[in-house]
Order: C-alpha cells, then sequence, then structure tokens
C-alpha cells in the first residue's frame, strides 16, 4: 500500500487527470492532498467528489514545500509515501512500482521527463535514456518522484522546515544515502511531468542551508532543527 503525498494550490484543472492517474487506476494507494488556500473552486471539487482514497489536508495559506510535505506524510495511513505534484502522471500501471517495492531497499526514485498528456502515447517520447538523455532524470541525489519507506522519517527525521521550497527534496534524498538507507533507480518506471506554470519561488539562502546539511550528514549528525515521525 503507498501514500501519495502532494501539495496543491489553484489546480482544479490538474485535480482529474491526478485522480484518475492514482487513485481511480489502482486500490494499492491513497492519494494525500495538502491544499495551500485554492478559492478556484478546488476544495469544493474535493470534497463533493467525496473519494475514499483521498484525505484532504486544509491548511488556509500557501505554505512551504517542508511544510505541507510532513503535513500529508503525518496524515498519510501507509508505509510507502511516494512523493509526488500535482501536475506529474506515471506513465506505467501502478502495479508495476508494486512489484519493484521489497525490503531490500528503503528508497525507489523514478525516471521522469517533462512533456504533455499526449505524449504518453509518443513512441518516440517514451525512448528511455537516463541522467539526461532523451530528456529523462534519473539521479540519486535527488528524489522528485519515488517512494521513501516510513522508517526513514521515523529515524532520521522528516523534511527540515527550514527550507522555503528549493534544496529540501534534495536534501531529504541525501540525508537518506549519508545514513546508509539503499536506494534503487528504477530506470523503467517512468513518470510525466507536465508542462504548466511553476509557482515556486526560488529562495538564496535554500542552498546554504543545503550545503551547511550536507556537511552534517557526511559526519552522521542531524540538524536540531529536524522533525521526526511518530
Amino acid at each position: 500500500m503507498i501514500s501519495i503525498v502532494t501539495g496543491t494550490l489553484n489546480r482544479l484543472s490538474l485535480l482529474p487527470n491526478l485522480i484518475q492517474n492514482t487513485v481511480d487506476s489502482c486500490d494499492k494507494l491513497e492519494l494525500v492532498l495538502v491544499d495551500g488556500g485554492s478559492n478556484d473552486g478546488t476544495i469544493e471539487y474535493l470534497k463533493k467528489l467525496s473519494h475514499p482514497k483521498i484525505k484532504l489536508i486544509e491548511v488556509g495559506g500557501r505554505s512551504s514545500y517542508p511544510h505541507f510535505m510532513n503535513l500529508g506524510i503525518n496524515n498519510a495511513s501507509h508505509e510507502w509515501i511516494c512523493q509526488w505534484n500535482d501536475d506529474v502522471l506515471l506513465v506505467n500501471d501502478w502495479s508495476d512500482v508494486l512489484k519493484n517495492v521489497s525490503n531490500q531497499f528503503d528508497v525507489y526514485h523514478f525516471n521522469w521527463k517533462y512533456g504533455n498528456v499526449v505524449d504518453i502515447e509518443n513512441n518516440e517520447w517514451n525512448i528511455l535514456g537516463t541522467h539526461g538523455k532523451n530528456g529523462w532524470c534519473l539521479t540519486e541525489s535527488v528524489l522528485n518522484y519515488g517512494l521513501y519507506n516510513k522508517k526513514i522519517f521515523r529515524e532520521v527525521g522528516m523534511y527540515d522546515n527550514e527550507f522555503k521550497y528549493y534544496y529540501a527534496d534534495g536534501d531529504m534524498a541525501k540525508r537518506s544515502t549519508y545514513f546508509g538507507y539503499k536506494h534503487k533507480l528504477l530506470e523503467n518506471i517512468k513518470v510525466c511531468s507536465i508542462i504548466t506554470p511553476k509557482k515556486a519561488l526560488h529562495y538564496p539562502n535554500d542552498k546554504n542551508i543545503y550545503d551547511k546539511n550536507i556537511e552534517s550528514y557526511k559526519n552522521k549528525i542531524l540538524p536540531n532543527k529536524i522533525e521526526f515521525l511518530k
């Protein structure tokens, strides 16, 4: 069983595809949506839908990436957490993901590429590649889309709330690596990151926080500010 966790904010037009691609396509999933204060009908749509596999968490205002991810993880039902976005679609069946999951690894990275919904059926777009080849992105340094075992959040902490947005996901991936958790790159599990206007903002100090944390992780030291999943 997998809990897919993501934030959303005024992206009502994306939600039907997101829901169809996740909880409507596989009964082994739940979708934890943390809403940052949408006023475009998102809340009303989700409440009217009343989907048994969707958990809606209303924050009431825009928050940082670590805040809404940690909030979603704290409310997730299952031991596998899927880091996700509201504007991405899994190209595979989720059964393909589940077949790869075992106790041998703690973190799974999915291969991803920018595109549009129609590209998913395009043979040329689907030609595989890694590390930037053919537009695909797959690296152990950052987990853009993939799975964490919850034990990581219990043992070495959750996303660092000191980050505003960028680098928080890379920080989490690198921390799990430095503390000895086993990663696996799943080249054949493909994600289409839909080309949409991005709302995330760059904050220069996020890189400084990341660099400082990495030096601590190299020495097996966790920052005091880290929260732990209970």
